[in-house]
């Protein structure tokens, strides 16, 4: 991907998030965790606008990623500390818009927007900062698990929130949290899952020239013992698209009719021959 293009998919990600936490959490009042919780709560107790307290988290969570994280996590961090603010302040007026009535409903549509913005980030290889880094500080010095310790935050960000919202609020709030996770994972794996075949069969060795000569794909072969018959034979596993699976057995049956295959699901691959390894700090902000 060129670089404009990652730039591209930066701004619109921290855009498309603007968007959900005006149009969609702010004017429905539903707890939230994150950056964007935190926020929620200094602004449910004071009258400054939103987009100023976002920044000030977002530049505080900033300087102390830089003085504790170095600059490499600091440029990654950057653009989305300059551009979430100014996109959160320039789209301030859809506060107002009144989009949906329902609130479950916004929340639903909140958690897909927000989820598609924090992939689209992440997927360029960017940080998004903000309440995350403090777990991350803690998991670089410390070696703490940062799983573990953002959603302990998060949970008492989402805690604090309990004390003054309805339970409506409430619900809304965790179906939000739950949406914006399962977007955001959809987001990261599009178009990156695959196919594994695991393929025991008597005429394995032709099975390998197949995926190696004829479909031009690599594979490992493991040692197996059948259960029924205890004879020793070779298993055939290796990777596939979804859409050169009918293909591929069509091509085995036509070496061994009776060859047995088992299909799973892999979310995503990297690695030769497949999209290229490479070195990201995944984090994210709500």
């Amino acid at each position: 991907m060129k670089s404009y293009q990652i730039l591209l998919r930066i701004v619109l990600g921290n855009l498309i998030m603007a968007v959900a936490v005006n149009m969609l959490i702010v004017p429905s009042h539903f707890i939230s965790g994150g950056s964007t919780g935190v926020a929620l709560i200094i602004q449910h107790f004071t009258s400054l606008p939103f987009s100023w307290i976002v920044s000030a988290i977002n530049g505080i969570m900033f300087c102390v990623g830089f003085l504790f994280l170095g600059k490499k996590f600091a440029a990654t961090t950057l653009l989305s500390t300059i551009i979430y603010p100014f996109f959160i302040d320039i789209t301030a007026f859809l506060s107002s818009v009144e989009l949906v009535r329902d609130p479950l409903i916004a929340s639903i549509m909140a958690g897909v927007m927000m989820g598609a913005g924090l992939g689209m980030v992440i997927e360029s290889g960017a940080s998004t900062g903000g309440m995350d880094i403090p777990p991350i500080i803690l998991e670089r010095k410390l070696g703490w698990n940062v799983a573990l310790l953002m959603n302990i935050q998060d949970l008492l960000i989402l805690s604090y929130q309990l004390t003054y919202s309805s339970l409506e609020q409430i619900i809304c709030g965790i179906t939000f949290v739950f949406i914006t996770s399962l977007s955001m994972n959809q987001v990261l794996t599009l178009g990156k899952s695959s196919l594994q075949l695991m393929i025991m069969s008597n005429r394995s060795q032709e099975i390998r020239d197949l995926f190696i000569h004829t479909l031009d794909k690599g594979l490992t072969l493991f040692e197996i013992e059948g259960g029924y018959s205890q004879k020793e034979n070779l298993a055939v596993c290796a990777l596939v698209e979804r859409k050169e699976l009918y293909l591929v057995q069509k091509e085995i049956s036509a070496i061994d009719p009776k060859a047995f295959i088992i299909v799973s699901k892999v979310q995503e691959v990297r690695g030769q021959g497949f999209k290229p390894l490479k070195t990201i700090d995944f984090e994210r902000k709500e």
